[in-house]
C-alpha cells in the first residue's frame, strides 16, 4: 500500500532537517461540505487566527524553518511565498480560503494547523517511484491556477515523467480532482521539532471524517 518514496540524500548536506509525512488512501472525492466549512469557520480558524496574531513570519512553527529551507537553497521566500505561509496570510487577513474538495480542503486543514505545506496527489497520474530532489536550471511545470513556474532550486517531488510537485506550489499533472481515487498526501516538514507522527495520526482522523478515505496508511521518510 506505500508508495514508493524518497529524499535524495544530497539535500541533507545542505538542509539536514528535512522529512516528508506520507498518506496513502482511497476515496470518492466530493464537492467541498458545508459541514467541514463550519468547523473549520467556527472552531479552527479563530484559534490559528489568535495563535500567530502578532507574530513574524519567521517566528511561526512549520513556516519559519520553511523559509530557511528556501533560502539554503537558493530560493527568496518573500519572492517565491511557501504555500502554507499562503494559506495562513488569507487567515490573518480573514480572506476566505479556497473551497476545492473534499481531499484538497482536509490537506488545507493541516496546512493551516501545522504551519507546514501539505500536498495532495492523484497517484493515477504518478509513474513510478518520487524522488524528492532539487530541480535543476530548466526545470518547471504549468502550476495550479498558475502560468508556467520556474522551479529551478527548489525541492520538488519527481517521477519518471519529471518534476509535479512542491512545498510552494503544485502543477496541474498530479492535481486531485473528482476524477480522482488514490490519494498521495506529502507533508513537506524542514522543522526537527516537529512531532511528524502525532501530525500523521491527526491528518489520518481527518481525512477518514471529513474526506471518508479507506485502506489509509501513514509513515514517513
Amino acid at each position: 500500500m506505500r508508495y514508493d518514496v524518497t529524499i535524495d540524500k544530497q539535500l541533507f548536506e545542505i538542509y539536514p532537517d528535512i522529512r516528508l509525512g506520507l498518506m496513502r488512501f482511497k476515496a470518492d472525492v466530493e464537492k467541498s461540505d458545508d459541514n467541514f466549512w463550519s468547523y473549520m469557520e467556527n472552531e479552527v480558524l479563530p484559534k490559528v487566527r489568535e495563535a500567530i496574531d502578532g507574530k513574524e513570519w519567521s517566528e511561526i512553527p512549520g513556516v519559519g524553518t520553511s523559509r530557511a529551507a528556501y533560502k539554503a537553497f537558493g530560493r527568496n521566500p518573500g519572492r517565491y511565498r511557501v504555500s502554507s505561509e499562503a494559506l495562513l496570510r488569507r487567515v490573518r487577513r480573514e480572506d476566505e480560503l479556497y473551497h476545492i474538495n473534499s481531499v484538497v480542503d482536509v490537506n488545507n486543514l493541516i496546512s493551516v494547523k501545522s504551519g507546514l505545506s501539505v500536498g495532495s496527489y492523484d497517484i493515477g497520474n504518478i509513474h513510478g517511484a518520487v524522488t524528492l530532489r532539487k530541480a535543476e536550471n530548466g526545470e518547471g511545470y504549468n502550476g495550479i491556477g498558475k502560468e508556467f513556474l520556474d522551479m529551478e532550486n527548489m525541492l520538488v517531488l519527481a517521477d519518471d515523467e519529471g518534476i509535479f510537485g512542491s512545498s510552494m506550489s503544485d502543477s496541474t499533472r498530479a492535481m486531485v480532482t473528482e476524477m480522482s481515487k488514490d490519494i498521495l498526501v506529502v507533508v513537506y516538514c524542514f522543522e526537527k521539532d516537529i512531532d511528524l507522527e502525532s501530525l500523521l495520526e491527526e491528518g489520518k482522523k481527518a481525512f477518514i471524517k471529513f474526506a471518508s478515505a479507506e485502506d489509509m496508511e501513514i509513515w514517513s521518510v
